[in-house]
């Protein structure tokens, strides 16, 4: 590889890591004919990787996720023929031609645990912008919705807000964990740890009721997970319990109110009016259950979003799109799954978080999602990696000499 190979590979590592850390507020900022500023940054990040490529000569081969992933995103191209909402699929397509390019980038450049550590790292940063912006608009007492007295991030919803906080929280304690002992080691130490108070607070402000649900798979995480032991646990929890401490008595009464209303909403079967749209998503799939009505097209139909990732899907795509939908899911938990110990733990942390919030949300087409599957894949590849390189230095140590009894090669950590 020349000089300026491995300079453009440098540019294109940093302009994804920056890309990775915009991507948690990227709702915040918009530009002016272009869009939000992860749009922006991504259009230089891609231009970079054809660069690489160009530069390189050569292309990574990609994994059966990005067949999978490809051929739902073709699906929803070929929706355009039957479309309810012609320009909605449109928008749609054209996202999903954004985000199957993005994932051959964090595919392409987090080729080492190091650089994908970084990576989730960078996430964690960016959802620090969303904690800063939240809390600054708290102190200033400018409520995302006036009449429900709950805070946000400027310019990003407060559901939104909460799950992408509480997808954060198995990373940063994951992290946390895994940093060094040097002196940037103490750093991200430092960083993730403040990170799980600090979100908990955030997510709180945010009223989001999803999130009393969609938190417990992160304390079964702490739990459960082989990769804390007990003493480190109890270290996480005595934290917890002084920033509850510090924290509760500055929840607003009309956070508190709003999340006191889950048993009744749950009862009610209103869960904030999300049920009856429910219902006419479903309507419309029974409706055209083969095929759906087209990608996108959903919001024209019924005149809002579904506020549910899986029946969005369904009804956009039929059952044709939606069993490509659960193909791509299934493989990624069957990676998870298939990770060791604590780094199984917390991909899989991460999972049920995400399926628990998208149960009142529509991110199919949100980088997040994409980003958290393409994650989990790239930690499983590199494990296989890490595999077949011990599994080649134990043969190649065999063919020299014998390996006296209880001796054994480290493998490196997927991340």
């Amino acid at each position: 590889m020349s000089y300026w190979d491995l300079i453009l590979r440098k540019l294109l590592y940093l302009s994804t890591l920056t890309l990775i850390f915009i991507v948690p507020w990227e709702d915040s900022i918009s530009t002016a004919n272009i869009g939000s500023l992860a749009r922006l940054i991504g259009f230089a990040v891609a231009g970079l990787w054809l660069a690489t490529i160009i530069a390189e000569g050569k292309f990574r081969k990609p994994h059966l996720f990005h067949a999978l992933v490809l051929l739902f995103f073709l699906w929803n191209i070929l929706s355009m023929f039957w479309s309810a909402d012609t320009n909605g699929t449109l928008q749609r397509i054209k996202t999903y031609g954004q985000l199957f390019l993005l994932m051959l980038i964090y595919w392409d450049v987090f080729r080492e645990a190091e650089k994908l550590r970084a990576g989730i790292q960078a996430y964690i940063l960016g959802a620090y912008v969303l904690v800063a912006s939240t809390v600054y608009n708290f102190l200033l007492g400018k409520t995302a919705v006036a009449y429900e007295g709950r805070y946000s991030a400027t310019g990003v919803n407060a559901v939104d807000a909460a799950l992408i906080l509480m997808i954060g929280l198995p990373m940063a304690t994951h992290l946390f964990f895994a940093a060094r002992t040097d002196a940037l080691g103490v750093l991200q130490k430092v960083t993730n740890l403040l990170f799980i108070p600090l979100s908990l607070f955030t997510i709180i402000l945010t009223g989001s009721r999803t999130s009393l649900i969609a938190i417990i798979p992160f304390g079964i995480f702490i739990l459960g997970t082989r990769q804390i032991k007990v003493n480190q646990k109890f270290f996480i929890f005595t934290i917890l319990l002084i920033a509850s401490m510090v924290f509760l008595p500055l929840i607003p009464q009309s956070v508190i109110g709003r999340l006191e209303t889950i048993g009744t909403s749950i009862s009610a079967a209103d869960l904030g009016g999300r049920v009856n749209l429910w219902r006419e998503g479903i309507a419309v799939l029974a409706a055209h259950p083969l095929l759906g009505i087209g990608g996108g097209a959903i919001d024209k139909t019924i005149g809002s979003a579904v506020h549910n990732t899986f029946i969005s899907v369904a009804t956009e795509t039929g059952f044709v799109g939606f069993i490509l939908f659960l193909f791509i899911l299934g493989l990624v938990v069957y990676k998870a799954v298939k990770l060791p110990g604590g780094t199984s733990e917390l991909w899989l942390a991460v999972f049920m978080v995400w399926a628990i919030g998208v149960l009142s949300l529509s991110w199919e087409f949100r980088k997040i999602t994409w980003i958290m599957m393409s994650f989990v894949i790239i930690a499983s590849s590199l494990e296989r990696k890490a595999d077949t390189a011990v599994k080649t230095a134990e043969y190649s140590e065999k063919s020299r000499r014998p390996i006296e009894s209880g001796e054994s090669l480290t493998r490196p950590k997927a991340i």
